[in-house]
């Protein structure tokens, strides 16, 4: 009888130290944004050193069908999936004997092998495809995009070197690369290849020019949506908010095709229009701080409208669940920290007060706990310091993350008032 006591104790006493060495290690997580970066994955095929075995200046005895040759950047505006709202580039290549072939270097199938494992795990694996340009250009016209273009100044070397080269980079086993949204896209791609036929100088004169972050960049054209411009920006760190330059701007395919424009001195050439279906991006960043103000007056609100009518109840319940939603949001941003190659959450400062901790919160607000309101005060205190140490060390804080402060401080000021509400009906 005694024995089995002992052992249910024992039971309990090690569950306990679990918890509490898994809440540690998350609170150290949350305390120092620390980021443990998943597998480095390499490139089956670079462009960069690939080009360079195709670059041959010599003469192969079909200059002329070269010199005829005409390469292209192509353009098109954004579309209705989220994946398209940043617009899309590729080469279009003529022939003299009048084929248009485009190479592609943005598709993607939701229908690949682990498609959604690997894009959980940061892992993007796209492929550069050629098509006919016709084909292209029709299914643009069907989605209402418009298409430009800018006929690429190259000698016949060059025109050699750049289409025997995307020739091979489309053949099935040099095709695949890993994509990144902001270093390794359809654009980065082919303002790389544009880059090797200047010999460098196009990169030089571009990383000259200063220009937006990448979140800013960004939000030109996430913009049209503040709930998915708010997700991401709690999604993705400070990594996007350092300085950068046109060159790093020209990952947005309207950039690079203005960047070509203004190096090249030329001016493009409308191949589809279509331009009343979709409103320009808005040239500058765009804020998303007055959306963040009335999110976080409304989930806010919410507390302060059942305190003020005494519905104690409902407010722990309500409390309860917005504190597991953004538990949820916590772990999930938590989890793309340490385990995926998502390098834009690593280090990110939303984890110091959205984190797994507030299912503690949660269960507190759920029996109607007294912590509810010290707890409330805890993170508001957090979230002032981390304020403060922003304004102070600018260059080490520099997270744009102000949409997610506001919402959070909001949220969570009810809570802190809590005790002062029941005073005052006393």
């Amino acid at each position: 009888m005694f024995y089995p006591c002992i052992k249910l104790y024992s039971l309990i006493v090690m569950r306990k130290m679990v918890l509490a060495l898994i809440l540690c290690l998350i609170s150290v997580a949350a305390a120092f944004s620390i980021s443990v970066t998943g597998k480095q994955e390499s490139h089956p095929f670079d462009s960069a050193p690939m080009l360079q075995a195709f670059y041959d200046e010599a003469d192969d005895g079909n200059m002329d069908f070269w010199s005829r040759c005409e390469v292209s950047l192509l353009t098109v505006t954004q579309g209705k999936p989220l994946y398209s709202w940043f617009g899309h580039s590729a080469f279009l290549v003529t022939t003299p004997d009048g084929r248009n072939i485009t190479y592609d270097y943005g598709t993607f199938s939701f229908n690949s092998e682990d498609f959604f494992v690997n894009f959980a795990f940061g892992r993007l694996w796209f492929v550069c495809l050629s098509s006919r340009a016709e084909r292209q250009i029709e299914e643009m016209e069907e989605e209402g995009r418009s298409v430009t273009k800018v006929v690429l100044p190259l000698t016949a070397e060059q025109k050699k070197a750049v289409i025997e080269f995307l020739n091979s980079n489309v053949s099935y086993e040099n095709r695949t690369y890993l994509y990144h949204h902001y270093n390794d896209n359809c654009a980065t791609r082919l303002r790389d290849i544009i880059d090797f036929t200047t010999g460098g100088d196009f990169r030089r004169w571009a990383q000259g020019i200063p220009g937006m972050t990448f979140r800013q960049q960004a939000s030109r054209a996430l913009s049209k949506n503040p709930f998915v411009l708010w997700g991401l920006d709690f999604l993705q760190s400070g990594q996007i908010d350092k300085p950068a330059t046109l060159w790093d701007e020209m990952f947005l395919p309207e950039n690079l095709e203005k960047g070509v424009m203004a190096y090249y001195g030329l001016n493009n050439e409308t191949v589809l229009d279509n331009s009343g279906n979709y409103p320009d991006l808005p040239e500058k960043g765009q804020s998303n701080i007055l959306f963040s103000i009335l999110m976080g007056l409304v989930l806010g609100g919410v507390s302060a409208v059942l305190l003020a009518f005494r519905r104690e109840k409902a407010y722990f319940i309500y409390s309860g669940v917005v504190d597991i939603i953004f538990a949820i949001m916590g772990s999930v941003l938590l989890f793309m920290m340490l385990f995926t190659n998502h390098d834009v959450t690593w280090f990110n400062e939303n984890i110091i007060f959205v984190n797994p901790l507030l299912f503690v919160l949660a269960v507190l607000s759920f029996r109607k706990s007294p912590k509810v309101e010290l707890t409330s005060r805890l993170i508001n205190a957090v979230i002032a310091l981390l304020c403060i140490l922003k304004l102070v060390l600018p260059s080490v804080f520099l997270q744009a993350n102000w949409p997610v402060i506001i919402v959070m401080t909001l949220f969570h000021l009810p809570g802190c008032l809590l005790e002062c509400c029941k005073k005052g009906r006393r």
